[in-house]
């Protein structure tokens, strides 16, 4: 039985209402970025385990768990995987003498590979870690919100920032109605006798891929329904839209805020001044 809500959960909500529910979007959209920019800049080993340890105080505060983040990131893991295979195989980089494990032509697999790749694949994991755990912990409302009201500036240079931000956050939304709409038009097809958990991973995916027609098409009809939906009760973007409620960031939220971002300046300062 294909079971994608399982194994995908970009763009999930998961109301457990922890701390790091109830904290200010704002903040956390600061965080994520602070942590963003510091996937950037960190480079070593010694630099994302001091991110880890506070990546691991969230994910307990948070308290969304572990099994089900680990379940649902196992396709995306084993992309990697694939990926940081022709990362260390292919390595272009310069190798000492004797740093070569196995060679054969142009494969090859050494030590500055395997560093490299590690690197790179933590660089990724951070990446999908943080913007997974924030779509995870804040709703499509506070998302839209948050958005909105840290690009309000923009709004001042005739930048049209709520229907950006609100096509944004309706994409990134729809990803699990689709994934939805996949899992339960396999389950219709499979009732017909389609098997889709059978047969090698082509031909898996190329029955997968006739999936693709009627979920285009329901998701315009989705689309076409939710525009009605907002015209009809007078959706309008711009600088004069009112708010039923408006976002206060607590000095806790702020807090937060600080701490994630002097942890994440000494995982890049500390390894540089230790010997």
């Amino acid at each position: 039985m294909l079971e994608l809500q399982r194994n995908v959960i970009f763009g999930q909500f998961v109301d457990t209402g922890s701390v790091v529910h109830r904290m200010d979007p704002r903040m956390k959209l600061g965080a994520a970025f602070v942590l963003v920019v510091a996937s950037f800049l960190v480079d070593t080993f010694l630099g994302f385990a001091i991110l880890g340890l506070l990546l691991a105080a969230a994910q307990a505060a948070s308290r969304v768990p572990p099994g089900y983040l680990l379940r649902g990131s196992a396709l995306f893991l084993g992309f990697l995987l694939f990926i940081l295979a022709f990362q260390v195989l292919f390595y272009a980089g310069e190798v000492p003498e004797g740093g070569y494990l196995w060679r054969w032509g142009i494969l090859s697999v050494s030590v500055p590979g395997l560093e490299s790749a590690a690197i790179l694949g933590l660089r990724v994991i951070l990446l999908y870690y943080v913007t997974t755990m924030l779509m995870l912990t804040t709703s499509l409302v506070d998302l839209t919100a948050g958005l909105e009201q840290i690009f309000a500036p923009l709004q001042r240079l005739r930048v049209p920032v709520n229907e950006l931000v609100l096509v944004f956050v309706i994409a990134v939304k729809f990803v699990p109605i689709f994934i939805e709409e996949i899992e339960r038009l396999a389950r219709a097809r499979t009732a017909r006798g389609v098997p889709y958990d059978e047969g090698g991973a082509l031909a898996r995916a190329r029955r997968i891929g006739r999936l693709l027609v009627p979920i285009f098409i329901g998701g315009f009809a989705r689309a076409d329904v939710l525009t009605t939906a907002m015209q009809v009760r007078c959706y309008r973007g711009g600088r004069h839209r009112t708010r039923l409620r408006r976002l206060a960031a607590s000095p806790s939220d702020w807090a937060a805020l600080i701490t994630v971002t002097a942890w994440a300046a000494a995982a890049w300062w500390v390894p540089g001044v230790l010997p």
